[in-house]
Order: structure tokens, then sequence, then C-alpha cells
């Protein structure tokens, strides 16, 4: 799963794109198998094939490496004797060119259920529903720009109650939000028309991007595709700003916990790559190696840092200020759809908060951590210390 780097020359971002897609698919594909549903479905909306390097076999599409991905797991699982298991694939592609490619891709790939379809995402989404008569459904929405019609696909994903990843491009969105000539495509990509006049409401120390980001995060949520949007940031390789985004849509607190899971060991390996790339164009010897500093700067600002256990616990604090007790689930799914730490983060830092008196809690004999049905309330502030 690690990836062949030397294929996405000047696309790296690609590269951690697909990394966290393959990761996350592998582990969705574990849980989801293995007594959720016998059937796997994987839809590939701008499938491509975009920019590869290797037109032999395609293994820096995202659509090859769903296929190994999901084939693998289908595959140790039958050895762990679960029989019966089915993965299906359905490819959508606008370009001719490309499509002719995809099925020549399908045709040689046999042995798999694989549907091509010719045209645009919003124009085959009832063929595309109608090849996927039961089974969990996880669809890879990955375009070039934002000129989707999302009231459609939000249908589409609400009908299919499966998980979907989209990578938001905060880059190109960033720059165009303010343009009147892409105004008609916006309310398109949100699926309101009216996002103007609600995007000039938003906080002005806000960015273009995180304006826009909201506005579609509101959107799924008013059109009930998920529950949980958590997001990734892919950082442009050479410079300190943000490229693309990896949302997720899940109804499922497990996705929730599996996303940032994948993230903490995709972001070390981004930040890795992006150290290596900037060595190899002004090297020079150093006392630390990439992997020596990329630890020392996620200390920082990586998964579970101190700024996003800080986050998370003016979370905890505004959950319980509202109630007189709580139980963890419901607020550890605020925390990790926000913030970037993952369960086992939050769990430390209910301990760390019950030494400093934040919050109140008593643990069953023998346990070391806040079960999920324990009760947790803030202290009286006048006694709280910070």
């Amino acid at each position: 799963m690690e990836g062949n780097l030397d294929l996405y020359r000047d696309r790296e971002q690609s590269f951690i794109k697909h990394q966290f897609l393959t990761r996350y698919l592998q582990a969705a594909a574990y849980k989801i198998l293995q007594g959720h549903s016998p059937v796997f479905n994987f839809v590939d909306a701008f499938a491509g094939p975009w920019r590869v390097l290797d037109d032999a076999k395609y293994s820096d599409a995202s659509f090859d490496q769903a296929i190994n991905t999901l084939e693998a797991v289908r595959a140790d699982l039958g050895k762990n004797g679960i029989a019966g298991l089915k993965i299906r694939f359905c490819f959508c592609e606008k370009r001719r060119e490309a499509v002719a490619r995809l099925r020549e891709y399908a045709a040689a790939k046999g042995s798999f259920e694989i549907h091509v379809f010719e045209g645009a995402f919003e124009d085959n989404l009832d063929a595309i529903a109608a090849k996927l008569p039961d089974g969990f459904t996880f669809t890879f929405i990955d375009p070039t720009g934002w000129n989707i019609r999302n009231g459609e696909v939000f249908r589409f994903l609400r009908d299919q109650n499966g998980e979907f990843m989209l990578n938001f491009m905060s880059d190109h969105i960033n720059r165009h939000a303010r343009y009147d000539d892409v105004a008609a495509s916006f309310g398109r990509f949100l699926a309101n028309a009216d996002w103007a006049n609600e995007f000039a409401l938003l906080p002005p120390d806000w960015s273009n991007e995180h304006k826009m980001l909201h506005l579609l995060k509101t959107a799924m949520r008013a059109n009930k595709v998920a529950t949980y949007l958590p997001d990734f940031s892919i950082m442009v390789p050479r410079k300190e700003h943000v490229k693309m985004r990896l949302l997720l849509g899940t109804h499922s607190s497990k996705g929730l916990e599996v996303f940032r899971d994948v993230q903490e060991k995709v972001e070390k390996q981004e930040l890795e790559m992006r150290l290596n790339l900037r060595d190899g164009e002004s090297p020079q010897v150093g006392l630390f190696s990439a992997t020596d500093i990329a630890a020392i700067q996620l200390e920082q600002k990586g998964v579970g840092c101190k700024a996003n256990r800080d986050r998370a616990e003016a979370i905890v604090v505004d959950f319980l200020r509202e109630r007189t007790y709580a139980f963890p689930g419901p607020m550890f799914n605020i925390a990790m759809e926000n913030v970037a730490i993952r369960r086992t983060h939050l769990n430390k830092l209910l301990m760390e908060m019950r030494d400093r008196k934040r919050i109140h809690f008593d643990l069953p004999a023998r346990k070391r951590m806040p079960q999920a049905d324990t009760a947790i309330s803030l202290w009286d502030e006048g006694e709280a210390t910070i």
C-alpha cells in the first residue's frame, strides 16, 4: 500500500490523496465485510485516468488502487473462513478517450464485476444505482474543479446510505470564490442558489475556502447525506498552503475513528515526503533526518498535538456546560469531527482533565479509562484549575 512515489512526479499531492483513500478503504472494507454486509460497492465518480505515468497497469490511478485494495481484503477474509463476499465497481468518466481506456482496463480484469459509465456523473446516477441493488456503497468524488450538480449527487448519496469521500479543491476555490463569473457553478456545487448572501455573512477573517467548506458541509447536513463530515488537508508539496481537502461523509462514529486513525499515519508520510522534496532541491548536511523533523513538527501541529487537545478540551467543556452529565461517546464524536484527534487521545485527555479537577467521573474497578457508560460532569468552575 506504500505506492510508488516516482509515478507521481510533480503531482505528489495526488500520491498523498491516494494513500489516504486506499488506507481508509482497507480499514472500512474490513469493518463492513466482517458482519455488516457481505457486499462492498465502490463508485469512482470521476475515474479518469488522469495524468497517469503507468499507462500499462494504471497503478497510479484511483480505480486500480481501489480494486487491488478491496480484492486483497476480500481474499484475506476468505482465507479466514468468511465466504460469499462480493465487491462491485462502478467507474464513471466524461471524456471519451478516457472512457475507452477504462473499458479496456475493465475487459482485462474479467474476474471482477466492473461497470463503466460514459458521461457526467450526475447524468449517470440512476444507471449506477441500478447496478447496486444491495450492499454498502463507498463513493469517491474527485473532480478537477467544482462544476458539479450536487443537488442531484446528494440525492444519490442519501439513497445509497453508505459513505463518500470528496476531494475539495481548496486552492482553486480559495482563488475563485469571489468571482462573479463562477457564481452559478458555485451555486450548483453548494446546491444553494442563495449561497453568496450566506457567504457574505460568515466571519470576515475566514478564508474563502474556509467559508465555502462551511457552506458545503451545511448543505450536506441539510440534505442528510452524512452525520459526520471530518476533513483532512493536503498541502502544496513545496509550499505552505493547502492544496486540497479530503472530506469524509459518514453516518458512523466508527467511520470517524478510522478517518482520524488514517490521518495520523498519512500526515506523517506527507510531511516526510515534503521535507525530502525540499532537501532534494537544496541539499545540505543536517543534524536531523526528514523522519526526525517530521516527528517534531507533528508534535506541534499533527493529530493529537497539544493545540488539538486544547481545542478538544474546549469542546468537552462546552458540551458539559449544557448538561448535568454526559457519556463520552457524543463528546468524542463532536471532537473527532471538528478536531484532528483520535479516540485514544481523547481518553487520555479526559483522565488529565479529571486530574486537574476540570471534570469529574468515577471509574469501575480495574478500569484505567472512561467506559461507554461513564457519567462525566463538569466541576464547579469556581473550583476548577486550568
